[in-house]
């Protein structure tokens, strides 16, 4: 931001961009954490950060990317605080399951077995690789928003990228994720 905004001026804006990302920053914390609590508690964490360095912001273009960084710094502070602590994961898997047909039924458990496969497998890559892999697949960002959150280059990030899906495609070949699908279709 090129001038200096006022304290009450500074809180309004604020407000307006909490208000407008809120849902994001919380997901983003989910998807990470997988428990709905701690995700939001994380956001707040990374809300209040994010206030107090408000003058950091140089670009107003670019205030998701901004919010994603403090929010990324947030996660990887709390993974290191955390290392050998346990997060409890939601289970509302059925809540809002619809009556189906049984093929259609099927299709849901196939496609929920082989994602709820790949998103353990990506929990348990390197908090780097998780996070580039999260960004990118979950959050929907683009490579440059996501160079801009992680403060590296384009060509850093397609490197990191590149064996952070080699890492996940050996992991789904080795526990024959995609053989088990296969073969659950032909019975």
């Amino acid at each position: 931001m090129q001038e200096k905004i006022g304290g009450s001026q500074k809180t309004f804006l604020f407000e307006d961009i909490a208000e407008r990302y809120h849902k994001d920053i919380i997901n983003f914390f989910y998807r990470l954490l997988g428990n709905r609590f701690e995700a939001e508690d994380q956001a707040q964490n990374a809300f209040v950060k994010a206030y107090l360095k408000f003058d950091t912001l140089k670009d107003v273009n670019k205030v998701r990317s901004w919010l994603f960084s403090i929010a990324k710094n947030t996660a990887i502070d709390f993974f290191r605080k955390n290392k050998n602590r346990e997060v409890a994961v939601d289970t509302d898997v059925l809540k809002n399951l619809s009556t189906v047909t049984g093929n259609e039924y099927i299709d849901q458990v196939v496609r929920k077995h082989i994602a709820h496969s790949v998103d353990n497998i990506v929990d348990n890559l390197n908090s780097r690789d998780r996070m580039i892999i999260k960004l990118l697949y979950y959050e929907g960002f683009s490579y440059e928003e996501i160079c801009g959150i992680l403060h590296v280059n384009k060509n850093t990030l397609k490197s990191q990228l590149r064996r952070a899906r080699r890492i996940l495609l050996k992991e789904i070949e080795a526990r024959g994720i995609m053989d088990n699908v296969l073969s659950e279709e032909t019975h």
